[in-house]
């Protein structure tokens, strides 16, 4: 519900930003040090969901801005009108991609890969504690 908080202490209200900071976040960030990547923080993971909702889901500004808590869906078009706008263009050039000729001769060179990319991009999940020892 609108009072499930994400990082809740035991008795269920909100942490304090600088807690979960200094709980969650700078833990996790440890395993990033050196990487050349901007600084993880709140701010960041927000901006991530964001993006998660915008590009990968397709959302629309309105369903955005409520789950962002915004309060008028012109903050988030304001905030995100970049990626609203790289969404709406991706689907559009992805469909001509694959209607015209340069599409099919992409099929044939490659198979699917260029619209199924595989899975295993390298990476690998480990363990909070493996970053923390």
């Amino acid at each position: 519900g609108a009072r499930d908080f994400v990082f809740a202490s035991a008795a269920g209200t909100p942490l304090a930003p600088r807690n979960v900071s200094r709980r969650g976040l700078e833990l996790a960030a440890r395993g990033l040090e050196g990487d050349g990547k901007p600084k993880l923080t709140m701010h960041a993971l927000r901006n991530t969901f964001a993006s998660h909702l915008i590009v990968d889901l397709g959302l629309d500004v309105v369903q955005v801005s409520r789950q962002l808590g915004h309060a008028k869906p012109s903050i988030t078009s304001d905030t995100y009108a970049r990626l609203f706008d790289q969404a709406r263009h991706s689907e559009d050039i992805r469909r001509r991609m694959e209607e015209s000729a340069f599409g099919t001769v992409l099929e044939r060179a490659g198979g699917d890969r260029w619209r199924n990319p595989s899975s295993d991009a390298g990476g690998e999940v480990v363990a909070l504690q493996q970053v923390r020892d």
